[in-house]
């Protein structure tokens, strides 16, 4: 498409994929996305729509020296903002988005904490409001454009205690790979996630490069900056032994899309972490269970546990950060063995002609 000498390039274009098709809209900042037609963006009608679309994106009000808009727009501009990880920088734009929608207009010296401890509650994460506020107060204070930092009277809201996303149980993996088969890029997205436990932020990015010669695939995670070291083709310790026909099963379904800088690559392009979590939770419910991509980093750090494996060892493959966000897995799965006995008592008077039930033994049945 073009127009004169030279092509045109639209700008705003967000291309969202669900269950293999294609869906254009335009967004733009601090708007409302807008479904375009599918239709080829050359397209008369198209075009149209997307004209269409842009106009209706209210334009920007003019930001008032000394108001909070003028705030969050230096803060966001700092070198301190810059420095923060992909997934913080997100999430001070998002609430800063909510925040100016409210206080824009105001002046930034009459913020006060009783302010903040008012407006935590209209948040659906209040801690991460409350480290957005400490964020913006913070430099405010730096930069001279506040007195003080009133975030800090404000306490961090406590948390109500949940399970968070659930594991994913292995009848539930097993009733995924019916529904999907190897070749698809479905099925290679939750082999993938499966085996290595990444999160959906990693797993988009985690490509053949990352493979060492040792056949250890290892990658700097997005959210914590840390390393995380996966057995891709090298052999596996004693406590995933018990992975290797997962691990096959996810070299299988990688090969069938293979020739990609990433793994999980859309036509070319690295797939959206949004992307790849609807992606999966969509196919759960076409499985019949209705999971999320979480719950299989939540599902390979339990049966690490269950496999003997360690602190240290889980969180060197799934890249946790403290001993103390993996030790609930090992503390379980001690449980769980101090009432299971070992595999030899186990499998004590097992007989395989009787179904797995005990053989009765003659000379104490017949006292």
């Amino acid at each position: 498409m073009g127009r004169g000498n030279g092509p045109v390039t639209l700008i705003g274009i967000k291309v969202v994929v669900r269950r293999g098709k294609e869906y254009r809209y335009f967004r733009a900042k601090g708007a409302p996305m807008v479904r375009l037609p599918d239709l080829p963006m050359d397209h008369p009608d198209f075009l149209r729509a997307y004209a269409d679309a842009r106009k209706a994106v209210p334009e920007k009000a003019p930001v008032t020296a000394g108001s909070f808009a003028g705030l969050v727009r230096s803060a966001l501009s700092s070198a301190k903002f810059k420095e923060a990880q992909p997934a913080t920088r997100a999430m001070f734009r998002r609430h800063c988005d909510d925040l100016v929608a409210e206080f824009g207009k105001l002046p930034a010296r009459g913020l006060r904490a009783k302010h903040i401890r008012a407006n935590l509650p209209k948040a659906t994460a209040q801690g991460h409001r409350l480290r957005t506020w400490r964020f913006l107060c913070a430099y405010g204070v730096t930069s001279g454009l506040l007195d003080r930092n009133e975030a800090l009277d404000v306490a961090m809201p406590k948390l109500k205690k949940t399970e968070g996303h659930p594991p994913w149980t292995l009848s539930e993996i097993e009733r995924f790979r019916a529904r999907w088969p190897i070749g698809s890029a479905t099925r290679a997205a939750m082999e993938l996630l499966r085996f290595t436990g990444a999160r959906i932020s990693d797993a988009v990015r985690i490509g053949p490069g990352m493979v060492a010669r040792d056949g250890v695939l290892t990658y700097r995670q997005v959210k914590t900056g840390g390393l995380a070291h996966i057995p891709w083709t090298c052999a596996l310790p004693d406590f995933a032994a018990h992975l290797g026909h997962d691990r096959d099963l996810m070299h299988q379904s990688l090969e069938a899309l293979s020739g990609q800088m990433t793994y999980l690559a859309a036509k070319g392009r690295t797939r959206s972490e949004k992307a790849l979590g609807t992606m999966i939770r969509e196919a759960a419910i076409a499985a019949g269970f209705q999971k999320s991509a979480h719950g299989l980093r939540k599902s390979l750090a339990t049966e690490l546990a269950e496999g003997g494996a360690t602190a240290h060892q889980i969180g060197a493959w799934t890249g946790h950060e403290t001993l103390r966000e993996v030790d609930h897995y090992t503390k379980s799965a001690d449980r769980r063995r101090a009432v299971k006995g070992t595999e030899q008592n186990q499998n004590v008077g097992k007989h395989p002609d009787t179904g797995g039930k005990p053989e009765i033994n003659s000379a104490k049945s017949s006292r």
